[in-house]
């Protein structure tokens, strides 16, 4: 169900993960198209386009332990499994930025491949939220598939999230902000079909001091605030 729509915003909230038939948990997604409002972690710029490494990336980012590779190709295409790719590369990957329709940047971006390819991100500490810049959100079940500690995100929610219709399946990247999350310290990202492929960025970790940082500006202004309406309210 949709919480609120403004512009190219929206926010879903999902009745609940399922797993054995349990509900596990209510995220939130927010999703847009107009780039994201979050920081994207650098892993750097190719001079082309394709694919260029399925080496485990180590200690990538601020509480990002790392990033691992599985399995998964592209159908007739060789060197083309799970990995880093940048650009864009006909009938293997589609590079996720910018948001809105698939642009060319050669800026490196993550892919699970099709074939039951996998990206494992794992974080250094338990997170509930996470930034996802997600290229061509698919609809279709076995699509562009987030798994973590029993919560599962689809493409199609994420396309549902963004208030388009399945028509628009594979056409958007979109930028994703989920919270509400059961904690968990790695996010499996897959494709389990047989023609398709998952590629997004995930977004930065903030650092511990920067969220303490941001709660006290936070409530400082706050206090501003109501100092200023108490005041007004004594005039």
């Amino acid at each position: 169900m949709y919480a609120f729509k403004s512009g190219t915003m929206v926010a879903a909230v999902l009745a609940g993960s399922m797993l054995a038939g349990s509900v596990l948990a209510s995220p939130i997604i927010s999703a847009q198209l107009t780039g994201p409002s979050f920081g994207v972690l650098n892993l750097g710029t190719a001079l082309s386009a394709g694919f260029q490494s399925s080496s485990t990336i180590m200690n990538p980012g601020l509480d990002i332990a790392s990033i691992a590779f599985s399995g998964g190709s592209s159908s007739g295409v060789p060197n083309t499994g799970s990995g880093l790719y940048a650009g864009n590369t006909a009938n293997v990957a589609t590079s996720p930025f910018p948001t809105g329709l698939p642009g060319n940047s050669l800026q490196n971006y993550l892919v699970a491949q099709a074939n039951g390819g996998t990206v494992t991100v794992t974080y250094n500490s338990l997170q509930t939220s996470v930034d996802i810049l997600w290229g061509t959100a698919d609809y279709a079940s076995g699509y562009n598939l987030v798994t973590g500690n029993g919560d599962q995100i689809t493409g199609a929610d994420i396309l549902a999230a963004a208030g388009l219709p399945s028509s628009d399946s594979g056409k958007y990247n979109i930028a994703v902000e989920i919270t509400g999350l059961t904690p968990f310290d790695s996010l499996t990202f897959s494709d389990t079909t047989s023609n398709s492929a998952f590629e997004f960025a995930v977004g930065e970790v903030p650092e511990p001091g920067t969220l303490a940082l941001m709660s006290i500006g936070l409530a400082a202004l706050g206090w501003m605030v109501q100092r200023r309406r108490q005041s007004n309210s004594a005039i």
